[in-house]
């Protein structure tokens, strides 16, 4: 069990380790083109960029886990892929008042 988590971990940090800065960027940028997204304050842009860093980075670790085997489904990143937890829950369905 071990050995298994071990490998589990070394597999997580190097699908999260693959992507250089150059491409990350990249992907930042197709992602901002893509769904029209553009935020005027520097600040703003890399506090969403951070946000889109860690959504890739799970989307990544996943569809890896879906190339092994280990789950039936794939991820993707989406419109949503820049927001916070916070600003996700107004998107989870009716919410009685």
């Amino acid at each position: 069990m071990k050995l298994f988590l071990l490998l589990l971990m070394a597999i997580v940090c190097g699908v999260q380790c693959a992507l250089t800065d150059e491409e990350i960027n990249q992907k930042w940028i197709e992602f901002k083109e893509t769904y029209e997204k553009y935020y005027a304050d520097p600040e703003e842009d890399n506090f969403r960029k951070q946000i889109f860093i860690e959504s890739l980075q799970k989307v990544e670790a996943h569809n890896e886990k879906y190339n092994q085997g280990l789950v039936t489904y794939t991820l993707g990143i989406n419109q949503f892929s820049d927001l916070t937890k916070e600003e996700m829950s107004k998107y989870h369905g009716y919410r009685r008042p």
